[in-house]
């Protein structure tokens, strides 16, 4: 039997009496405790039922539960045997496809040019032909972050205005229009259309997936969950791979048939050995369309409503059951403070609205979004993208997520996922069969190592995996340069042998490390009013970085052969020294604690390690919100 205060039974006897009436009870909105969530709200979102963002109230550190690993759960503690931590999981697993359909969609063009139905239609491309359709799908990145009003950014704007879901729904119907288009390509030009449309979605889709991956997660599971997420973009690879190995050796219809007959299959191009590539392309909707099932919902919106049970607790349950809910911290941020606590009493505790697990998430929410909106860093898109750099902490962040963002994409291991032809070749491999299944295998391996290293997150740590994945991969590829190089001089067999299985190690410390961490942690260590915005800066950079690199890599290897490498040595010497210095652990803390974490110098940090969100809020005498606003007027 729970004991309440008396303020708490109050306001729960006040909030039962207008939930009969259907009224709202203002003194619920007012109340500076953490009872004042527990709100009646209309799902419907009617203005007089909001909370405006400037409205929010600072919770006092009185009204603090505790550490995070200390509050008490109305979850079982193997997430397997508790319904609600099964459903959780599984909209996590949904939201996996929008990462499975990047990895997809970047590895498609790679595993179609070693098809000869590919080739033969589209005239065999290469050079300058090739790396336009290459670099077509990573172009439109620039369109994605670019302004669209005064001081408002398409990605961000989606994600923080339109709310996570519906920007995951719009974005899935634009990556399959796009994917028709690919599928019912006849030329080159609509073929580059189709990418360009695909890639305009993707960085919509994926920064949303991000973010409602990371704020819906169980605190317990929130490190496997979001690490995992990044480790399924390698589950698009190997599905592409596979799937194109499987075409390569179809027949060409047009081979035994008369020349009319060869001249029809040319003129229609969708029929017979065609689908050898167009098969391909048209799996590339099969993530979109998932998504779209259990997100469509947002367009439509159903309710999520409270009740009591039995025995006086209040609790909460979905209507729409089998729809992906909204990011509470969105709702939040937005002033549907009821709803919110229904959804994190639904996803984190099954139901319990009295939770100490849900209140105190609750709770730290609305201290973050209210401090934050204090110091202009939370006044959403109208201070510009200067908001990214304003303060300290900030600025720790920002360089942070601007290492990790050129980083994946200049260590080397992206060169050889789009080029592994012309890097084989390097050392002796040419015959296409052999370079497909190296490729698959690779994939393969990538995709093992990737949740391997998602697994051990939380008992390993962020910041451990960090190093060990560039200092393996740093190692990998000096002995890789120095393999090349014999191979180079007198074409030793066992040293190109030598070279595949270094390739292979070098996978599995790109997995372990970077694979699961890239886009997992900016995720975590951003506050909640930057998030977005952050992220599409991330994003945007990610994928520059990589259209560069899809015009420069295939130029380098021509003029360069294996001392190409050493370029990968040096970059990756610069991140070891990078990540020593300024990456932080960040395990077992909440999103709002974590992303508190850089506010502190690191002597601070260490004594702090330990501390609740109060702690941390308070620590040296002197709340947060002061010390940031002192780092702001310097």
């Amino acid at each position: 039997m729970r004991s309440y205060s008396p303020l708490h039974s109050r306001i729960m006897m006040d909030s039962r009496h207008h939930e009969n009436n259907n009224e709202l009870s203002p003194a619920l909105l007012r109340t500076q405790s953490l009872d004042v969530l527990e709100l009646k709200h209309d799902d419907s979102g009617s203005e007089s039922e909001k909370a405006l963002p400037h409205q929010l109230q600072p919770i006092p550190p009185s009204a603090r539960l505790g550490n995070p690993t200390t509050w008490k759960n109305n979850t079982h503690p193997q997430w397997w045997r508790d319904p609600g931590l099964r459903r959780n999981v599984f909209w996590i697993a949904v939201l996996y496809f929008g990462f499975f359909t990047w990895g997809y969609s970047t590895a498609l063009l790679n595993c179609l040019q070693p098809l000869p139905q590919f080739n033969e239609y589209f005239h065999n491309p290469s050079g300058g032909r090739l790396g336009l359709i290459y670099a077509s799908q990573s172009l439109p990145t620039v369109m994605s972050v670019s302004q669209i009003g005064k001081n408002q950014y398409a990605i961000p704007w989606s994600n923080d205005f339109l709310g996570r879901k519906r920007t995951i729904s719009i974005g899935s119907l634009i990556v399959i229009s796009g994917t028709i288009v690919g599928t019912l390509s006849r030329t080159t030009g609509m073929l580059i259309a189709s990418r360009v449309i695909v890639g305009l979605a993707l960085p919509f889709m994926s920064v949303a997936c991000v973010c409602l991956v990371n704020e819906l997660a169980h605190p317990r599971l929130r490190g496997i969950c979001a690490t995992v997420n990044s480790s399924m973009y390698f589950g698009g690879v190997v599905v592409v791979s596979w799937l194109t190995f499987g075409t390569l050796h179809w027949h060409q219809s047009t081979s035994t048939g008369t020349s009319q007959n060869q001249l029809v299959d040319h003129i229609s191009g969708y029929s017979g050995d065609q689908w050898a590539w167009r098969l391909p392309i048209l799996f590339q909707a099969l993530g979109p369309t998932i998504l779209l099932c259990f997100t469509f919902a947002s367009l439509l919106p159903g309710k999520v409503v409270s009740f009591w049970d039995t025995t006086g607790t209040r609790s909460a349950r979905s209507i729409s059951a089998f729809s992906v809910p909204e990011s509470p911290r969105w709702l939040v941020a937005h002033g549907h403070l009821a709803e919110a606590h229904s959804v994190l009493a639904q996803v984190h505790a099954n139901g319990d609205m009295e939770d100490e697990l849900v209140l105190g998430e609750l709770g730290e929410i609305v201290d973050c979004l209210v401090k934050e909106r204090e110091e202009a860093v939370g006044k959403g898109m109208w201070e510009g993208w200067k908001d990214l750099w304003r303060t300290e902490g900030l600025r720790r962040r920002m360089i942070v997520v601007t290492i990790i963002g050129a980083g994946s994409q200049l260590k080397g291991t992206s060169a050889i996922a789009s080029y592994i032809t012309p890097i084989l070749n390097l050392v002796g491999f040419v015959n296409p069969d052999k370079i497909a299944v190296i490729n698959g295998c690779l994939t393969t391996c990538d995709f093992i190592s990737a949740i391997a290293g998602a697994l051990c997150v939380n008992s390993v740590g962020r910041r451990p995996l960090w190093i060990i994945s560039t200092a393996g991969l740093l190692v990998c590829f000096a002995v890789m340069t120095a393999l090349a190089a014999v191979f180079a001089q007198g074409s030793s067999m066992p040293a190109a042998y030598a070279f595949i299985v270094v390739l292979f190690i070098l996978r599995v410390f790109n997995g372990m490390g970077w694979s699961p961490l890239t886009h997992n942690y900016p995720a975590e260590i951003l506050p909640y009013s930057i998030r977005a915005r952050a992220l599409s800066f991330f994003t945007f950079l990610e994928t520059s970085v990589l259209a560069f690199n899809l015009w420069l890599h295939p130029v380098a290897f021509q003029h360069l052969g294996w001392r190409y490498f050493i370029v990968f040595v040096a970059v990756l010497s610069a991140l070891m020294i990078a990540i020593w210095f300024l990456f932080i652990e960040t395990r077992g803390r909440t999103i709002e604690q974590v992303s508190l974490l850089f506010d502190f110098s690191s002597s601070e940090r260490r004594n702090r390690m330990g501390s609740t969100f109060s702690d941390l809020e308070h620590a040296n005498g002197k709340s947060l919100d002061e010390k940031r606003r002192s780092e702001s007027s310097s």
